[in-house]
């Protein structure tokens, strides 16, 4: 590339040129007794390179409504003479559409990335408006953050957004989960466009996946018992996270959410009552858990080092995904087909073959309503069949004795 070279002294207006074949950066040496020299760059108009004793910087030099003016493009070599000119020639077209270059810089450098937004403008509302707020947080931290978290948010395309989404099918979640991720993409890139920091959403192209209807899995008895022997001898079976394992055990004990044991804090305990305070929940209202005599014991084991009680030692903060442990877990059992939070259908399911009535199991599960709560459990066959005979006696009673 034949570029040619205009120097002159900042001190002094004495312009001469160079023609050079090839120029690297290393043409763009400073003259003997000079302490500072400028180089136009023939073929980018505008560009310079400002050339000191200790460094070398790109400079954008235009006219703007009659005013000239100056703006910093990057230090060589953290920015290489070809990204110069390509970042020149933009300013240029921002020109030719009668756009300040400053002007834009300026508002480019108020664009917050993904993460800084989520953070610092969604996460606060959703706090206020939004029951499960702990959720949308979550599901960032563990989808979004690392893939597209520090990009820009005006940067992100639809295609991209796209690609997030089935990287997130590719781990084996399910279409439900997919679809939560995209709503909450779909909520954050709605809010963006609100504030005007995005000219298009691009969620409004990015399709929902296909859910089937889930079947709701409960553990038969033969299921149960091997997966509290995996759970009793879990290094037995190769695993060897054991945090992880007291988590499923204490969502298998307490019919809590995922999200729930995740987060519990040890401010969240009463233990001489035996009593978990749940301040906000998925339903909004604060409830209180009676922990039992294990689930007690199982959290006396944990390490009191972080304030949560079953912390990840790596990060001092909940684990952000215990899927890989629980599949490993449900792997050594031989359960098949069933999901984390089936454990809470699971217990629902087990308090009401118990005996126990729905408003009870209702309140156990911390629901809204006894409405989910029959949702959630199952009468198991045999309790059916049970409940069946009885009633037939009783009936079987008030018969005539001559009819029997």
């Amino acid at each position: 590339m034949n570029i040619k070279v205009n120097r002159h002294t900042l001190k002094n207006s004495q312009n001469f040129h160079h023609s050079l074949q090839g120029l690297s950066m290393d043409a763009y040496s400073l003259p003997l007794g000079k302490s500072k020299h400028e180089y136009s760059v023939e073929g980018c108009k505008g560009l310079r390179v400002i050339v000191s004793t200790q460094s070398k910087t790109f400079l954008f030099r235009f006219n703007f409504d009659g005013v000239k003016k100056s703006l910093k493009v990057g230090k060589y070599p953290i920015m290489s003479l070809d990204e110069a000119i390509e970042v020149a020639n933009g300013y240029q077209r921002l020109l030719a559409k009668g756009i300040n270059p400053c002007a834009e810089k300026e508002r480019i450098a108020s664009i917050p990335t993904l993460t800084d937004f989520m953070l610092q403008t969604y996460l606060p509302l959703a706090k206020q408006n939004k029951k499960s707020w702990k959720d949308d947080e979550s599901r960032f931290r563990n989808h979004l953050q690392d893939s597209i978290g520090s990009e820009l948010i005006n940067s992100i395309s639809t295609a991209v957004l796209s690609d997030v989404l089935l990287a997130v099918k590719n781990k084996e979640r399910a279409n439900a989960t997919v679809n939560r991720t995209r709503a909450l993409m779909s909520s954050i890139f709605s809010l963006a466009f609100e504030r005007e920091l995005i000219d298009t959403n691009p969620m409004l192209r990015v399709k929902k996946y296909t859910e089937q209807n889930q079947i709701e899995r409960y553990l038969s008895d033969d299921e149960l018992e091997r997966l509290l022997d995996v759970l009793e001898n879990y290094h037995k079976y190769g695993i060897k996270n054991q945090i992880i394992v007291s988590i499923v055990e204490m969502l298998l004990l307490t019919g809590a959410r995922k999200g729930e044991v995740l987060n519990l804090k040890w401010t969240d305990l009463d233990l001489p009552k035996g009593l978990w305070k749940l301040n906000e929940n998925k339903s909004g209202k604060p409830r209180i858990i009676q922990l039992n005599t294990k689930t007690q014991q199982i959290i006396r084991t944990m390490s009191r080092k972080y304030d949560y009680v079953f912390a990840n030692p790596v990060s001092g903060k909940p684990f952000n995904d215990i899927r890989k442990c629980f599949d490993a877990i449900l792997k050594a059992a031989n359960i098949e087909k069933f999901r984390i939070h089936d454990l809470r259908h699971n217990f629902a399911s087990m308090a009401v073959n118990s005996g126990y009535d729905i408003y009870l199991v209702q309140h156990l599960l911390g629901h809204a309503s006894p409405l989910t709560t029959q949702r959630y459990a199952h009468m198991r066959q045999d309790t059916l069949r049970e409940a069946s005979e009885k009633l037939s006696m009783h009936i079987d009673k008030a018969r005539p004795k001559a009819l029997l």
